[in-house]
């Protein structure tokens, strides 16, 4: 439940803190006193988009406190797979900044908007002029309806859902034969067609390296050949190369062997020589395998283009192209060996999906007959609340394929009037009609399941003193199983509060604040005589209020 709200530069709130209780909630104020602000905020908290601005004028931000306690086990169960330490109170605060920043923390710990907005579902619904609610969305029709239905299918639902994990499991294993026959065929060709381009390329790593080197040789045979020739000529090929100097050389420090310095050098120079020649005779090497050759150049090229064409269809490198081979082959080999089993297993897939069709038509039937009963007890619901002539309406569709949920699609259809058409509730009820229409679906589906707090406005909108009687023994009734939240105007649904939150507006220093005040004993009775007095506190209307109190509170 919402145990404190607490709200910082919100519009016209500038700062207060609200303390809830178990139970009917009934926030009072007059019309522009700032009622709805404290619903905006708590939407705000939990998760929903708002514009900067509704920052209060003069303010660089503005800051929403929300406290939870009393928290289910499945709240508990959500914040701790995610993460967030939970000790029976969830403390979230969410700020918005004028440049449009927002943070968002959980249990002290930073959060996204799209976690909060997931853990909101957990802990309140909002029935207020046409918010984002669950009810409101389709998907969630389904699951209510299940709820309702309760032990009459839960056993089927547990039996159809091992057997769409069986499928699962079946498919996954057709998956590696290759699918059904024609697919398998498919596959089979490809996988065919790729081992044998691979295996007659006859790659071996690293040629493509050694083939750009050859090329690269024979595009520069000419060039590489006459400057292989010069360096040649230069130290061997005439009198005066750097070979037959270095001889010379030699020969004049051999001529001073009395010297131990020039021996040194003569060996110095010796090595240089032997070096040199050494070098020549590479050089020479080299130069004879310059010739150009046509017919290598135009092999090599081919295997090149050969090479570059199999490392762009099959991995980038020839070894990541064998590799590919080599995976296409053991796939193949499966393939072509997996006939037996694949049969095996499409006869195990057609049994398996016959028994599900069963039971997806068993909950088709049992969801169809409950459906029924809940038109029926909406129906009446609503006529209790002053929709005589409304309409509504559980629609089944039949999906193609069958899920561990069933084959139903259900979605939930409302009319307000008569000779209307039913539609999807979003597109149907007013604010009012639809908090009323709320009303009845959590009367009927409280005990399933129910977020822990609801909240409700303009649910006293056209309706009369005593139809306001029965919202409010309908609110009333609610709370056994959450706390409600509700803004109301109408005495008869107010005198069944709890807890009493009265909304005033005042002016300071030529500003506009909103208040909010918990109010106590008398100040309860004279909230409920203003409210039916229209602002008066004559004794009839005191009188009245005590009255109203006195039969609600029985």
């Amino acid at each position: 439940m919402l145990q404190t709200l607490k709200i910082e530069n919100f519009a016209l709130i500038e700062n207060i803190s609200i303390d809830f209780e178990k139970g009917l909630n009934i926030v009072l104020g007059e019309t522009g006193s700032g009622k709805s602000l404290i619903f905006k905020s708590l939407l705000f908290v939990l998760g929903s988009k708002i514009d900067r601005s509704v920052i209060r004028s003069g303010k660089d931000f503005m800051r929403v406190q929300a406290l939870f306690s009393d928290l289910n086990q499945e709240t508990i169960s959500f914040l701790t797979e995610a993460g967030y330490e939970c000790e029976g109170e969830l403390l979230i605060v969410r700020t918005l900044s004028q440049d449009g920043k927002s943070q968002v923390r959980i249990n002290g710990m930073i959060a996204t908007a799209a976690m909060l907005k997931e853990l909101s579902s957990f802990l309140a619904d909002f029935y207020t002029q046409h918010e984002s609610v669950d009810m409101l969305s389709t998907k969630n029709h389904l699951a209510m309806l299940d709820k309702f239905a309760g032990d009459t299918i839960k056993k089927v639902k547990e039996d159809l859902a091992k057997l769409a994990s069986q499928m699962s499991e079946i498919n996954k294993k057709i998956k590696t034969l290759g699918g059904d026959e024609n697919e398998r065929a498919r596959l089979i060709s490809l996988l065919k067609f790729q081992y044998d381009e691979i295996e007659q390329a006859n790659l071996e790593i690293g040629e493509d390296e050694k083939i750009k080197e050859r090329l690269k040789v024979l595009n520069n045979s000419e060039k590489i050949f006459n400057a292989v020739s010069n360096c040649e000529m230069l130290l061997s090929d005439n009198a005066d190369s750097v070979s037959n100097q270095l001889q010379e050389v030699s020969a004049q420090l051999g001529s001073l062997s009395g010297i131990e310095e020039a021996s040194a050098f003569k060996e110095r120079v010796d090595s240089t020589r032997y070096e040199l020649d050494d070098i020549l005779d590479g050089l020479i090497e080299l130069k004879d395998q310059t010739s150009f050759d046509q017919h290598e150049f135009d092999m090599l090229d081919q295997r090149s283009d050969v090479i570059k064409s199999l490392c762009r269809k099959y991995g980038g490198s020839i070894e990541k192209v064998l590799d590919f081979g080599q995976n296409a082959k053991q796939q193949l080999d499966l393939l072509e060996d997996g006939e037996f089993e694949l049969e095996k297993l499409e006869k195990q897939k057609r049994d398996v999906l016959c028994k599900m069709q069963e039971l997806a038509d068993q909950l088709t039937t049992v969801r169809k007959q409950t459906a029924l009963t809940v038109e029926n007890r909406v129906e009446n619901e609503l006529k209790e609340l002053g929709m005589k002539s409304s309409t509504f309406e559980v629609e089944f569709d039949k999906l193609e394929q069958i899920y561990a949920n069933g084959q139903d699609d259900v979605k939930f259809n409302f009319s307000a009037n008569a000779g209307q058409e039913v539609k999807s509730l979003a597109k149907t009820a007013s604010g009012g009609e639809l908090s009323r229409f709320m009303l009845a679906i959590k009367n009927i589906f409280a005990q399933n399941g129910a977020a822990s707090t609801l909240l409700f406005d303009e649910i006293d909108a056209g309706i009369s003193g005593e139809t306001g009687k029965i919202v409010g023994q309908k609110l009333k009734n609610i709370t056994k199983f959450s706390q409600v939240l509700c803004i109301t105007h109408l005495p008869q649904v107010a005198a069944f509060g709890n807890n009493f939150i009265n909304v005033s507006k005042t002016e300071k220093n030529g500003q506009t604040f909103s208040q909010a005040k918990i109010l106590q004993g008398e100040e309860i009775v004279q909230a409920i005589a203003r409210i039916t007095g229209g602002n008066s506190l004559s004794d009839i209307a005191v009188s009245h209020a005590r009255e109203m109190l006195k039969d609600a509170q029985c």
